[in-house]
């Protein structure tokens, strides 16, 4: 059972992205250490900049008072803590944060960005969690939905663009060639959206990584169909070549090794990467 709930659900599904926002954390730079990274290296000196797209609790999510928190918010201030920055966090869709982080608007990526070596040909990947897709129901699971298979015929909302729509577009081209019903995948701008739309009964169910689901689960207004699909590591992003990435990198190593990592991973039920923290550029060894 997750340890930590936040808000209820229900609030979190109104609070839809509308438009980028931004903020420096209260808790400032310690003052008892030296930044290994200088003006030329940050967006902005003394600071750790962050993007996330804060639509998925309990990972990143709005508070009542209107507050980004969660997991990986917690991570962020953790991780600009050791570096001896200040965090600050940028909350935006998740389309405009790679064009972002590649541009310098944002040292980093932290929203549970799926790697794909795709994606790490255009920018530098430091992977730290797993996750795997899964589908979200209204409760009672009226349309009986247990299995990858009984998603044929279903309309399942995603948001896009993100590895959870392309395991939902390769099932339903997947599904096609079989010849079985057809998989609707109708995209939103954010996950809240998308359970919106779930909520007013526009969609059969709607699909994101499982810490998710299993949120919105203990809501009680929603549960999880099916779980378990296509099961990949998670990673922050940053610009090709970036000195934060490799800063990030030995942090989260630390991090891993003193216990904070595994620790805040068992607090909100979420499975640790095994393999090396390290910057990836390529595909990852199995």
């Amino acid at each position: 059972m997750r340890k930590i709930m936040g808000i209820a659900a229900a609030a979190v599904v109104a609070a839809s992205l509308t438009a980028c926002s931004s903020s420096t954390d209260s808790a400032a730079a310690p003052t008892d250490c030296t930044p290994t990274l200088g003006a030329s290296d940050l967006a902005e000196e003394g600071v750790l900049t962050m993007a996330t797209n804060a639509t998925l609790p309990p990972m990143q999510y709005v508070d009542p008072n209107g507050d980004v928190i969660g997991m990986r918010i917690d991570l962020g201030k953790e991780i600009a803590k050791r570096l001896c920055l200040t965090p600050k966090f940028v909350n935006i869709e998740f389309e405009a944060q790679i064009p972002g982080v590649q541009s310098g608007r944002w040292d980093m990526i932290d929203t549970g960005m799926f790697y794909t070596p795709a994606r790490a040909e255009t920018i530098d990947l430091v992977p730290y969690e797993v996750q795997a897709v899964s589908i979200s129901v209204p409760s009672g699971n009226p349309e009986s939905i247990s299995s990858v298979d009984d998603l044929a015929g279903k309309t399942i909302g995603v948001e896009a663009p993100g590895y959870e729509f392309d395991t939902l577009t390769d099932l339903a081209e997947q599904f096609e060639n079989e010849g079985k019903p057809a998989l609707t995948v109708q995209t939103f701008k954010t996950n809240a959206d998308a359970y919106q739309a779930l909520s007013a009964g526009q969609l059969d169910g709607t699909s994101i990584v499982e810490s998710v689901t299993s949120f919105y689960q203990e809501d009680g207004r929603f549960e999880t169909a099916v779980g378990g699909i296509n099961e990949a590591p998670l990673a922050m992003g940053f610009a090709k070549g970036s000195p934060s990435s490799a800063a990030v990198a030995g942090v989260l190593s630390e991090m891993r090794s003193d216990g904070y990592l595994p620790d805040l991973f068992e607090q909100y039920d979420v499975t640790g990467y095994d393999g090396d923290i390290a910057v990836s550029t390529g595909p990852l060894e199995s």
